[in-house]
């Protein structure tokens, strides 16, 4: 009883804190706006907020509007205020469009990440079937010749995909793998040989190689609309990486975090890069950056104040793992990178 209790207390003041938190509108936010196609949340809610994560607050929902959480291109948005506080929220009570809604972020990179699998745990990896060959022992197989895999299976539908980066966080003294796969083809099952079956390619974008892995082809799995929103408050994490092993990453780039569902983290949370504050030692009128100088003869030492270098949109999570778009960066971002909750 006493822990359902404190369970209420603490949802309430932490409601109590959402609506208290200041609301700061840009100062170039539009009264009325008309959403366009190809508009994205995130660009909607920075058009009217100076910290996008905050649309939960902003935006009011309708109601008598079917699906009010989604917005659609043509509707028209009004902006008002109620006692100091800001509203956004639909300028008519009927909505007339057939179109789809709008998307969180960028609907041409969402659909690449959040259609296939992008991350796979080390005991799925593990499973999966690989590619064989092919008859004649090429090494690179095309469309027009059939393969076969180490497996016999049942799907007739599947996925090829080349393993890229092994990702790994410590959890409780145990080491967590996920490992990131960039899908190169599709194909078809054609027969099954006892232990081992035949496929065909139907498509690709890549040449298909020996030792390739095959996923069950089951299409989109996650949805690409969601509301930009504020982490868990105190939540920190690492940049682990460019998706595909890229050393520096920049705008509308996928990246992962060590953070994922497990940890509270889910798709629409805003995050924060960190960039470190250099360290300066020596004494006052002879800093010089700790690099460069003797530390044992430096015996003051200053620290520069950490400075934020981006901005990461969570499209989705895993249990300890997410993915992340970059939606700002000040400078090109690069593994590792401390996370924490967008404030503000």
């Amino acid at each position: 009883m006493f822990k359902k209790l404190a369970t209420l207390c603490l949802a309430y003041l932490l409601s109590a804190a959402a609506a208290a938190a200041v609301i700061e509108v840009s100062k170039d936010a539009p009264d009325n706006y008309t959403v366009r196609k190809g508009d994205t949340l995130w660009d909607i809610a920075g058009l009217y907020l100076e910290n996008p994560w905050q649309w939960p607050h902003l935006w009011q929902q309708n109601p008598a509007i079917e699906n009010p959480h989604l917005i659609y291109p043509g509707d028209a948005l009004r902006l008002s205020w109620d006692e100091g506080r800001p509203a956004l929220s639909l300028a008519t009570g009927e909505r007339l469009t057939k179109q789809l809604p709008i998307s969180s972020a960028s609907q041409s990179v969402l659909k690449q990440f959040l259609t296939f699998d992008t991350l796979i745990g080390e005991a799925e990896f593990g499973l999966a079937p690989r590619v064989l060959g092919s008859q004649d022992g090429w090494s690179y197989i095309s469309t027009r010749t059939p393969f076969f895999i180490d497996a016999s299976v049942e799907s007739e539908n599947w996925f090829i995909y080349r393993p890229v980066t092994t990702f790994e966080r410590t959890e409780n003294d145990q080491m967590l793998k996920m490992i990131s796969l960039k899908k190169v083809a599709e194909a078809k099952l054609v027969r099954v040989h006892d232990d081992i079956s035949e496929l065909k390619l139907v498509k690709q974008s890549q040449e298909v190689r020996p030792n390739d892995i095959l996923l069950p082809a089951l299409g989109v799995k996650t949805g690409s609309v969601f509301h930009p929103q504020t982490a868990p408050s105190g939540l920190e994490g690492n940049l682990i990486g460019h998706l595909y092993g890229s050393k520096y990453v920049g705008l509308r780039q996928i990246v992962v975090v060590d953070r994922g569902a497990e940890d509270g983290v889910k798709a629409g949370h805003a995050l924060s890069v960190q960039q470190p504050g250099a360290v300066l030692k020596g004494v006052k009128g002879d800093m010089r950056y700790e690099s460069g100088i003797d530390s044992a003869a430096a015996p003051v030492l200053t620290q520069l104040p950490d400075q934020r270098a981006g901005m990461l949109l969570v499209i989705k999570s895993y249990p300890h793992f997410s993915l992340a778009m970059v939606v700002d960066a000040t400078q090109p971002l690069s593994a590792p990178m401390l996370v924490t909750s967008a404030e503000g």
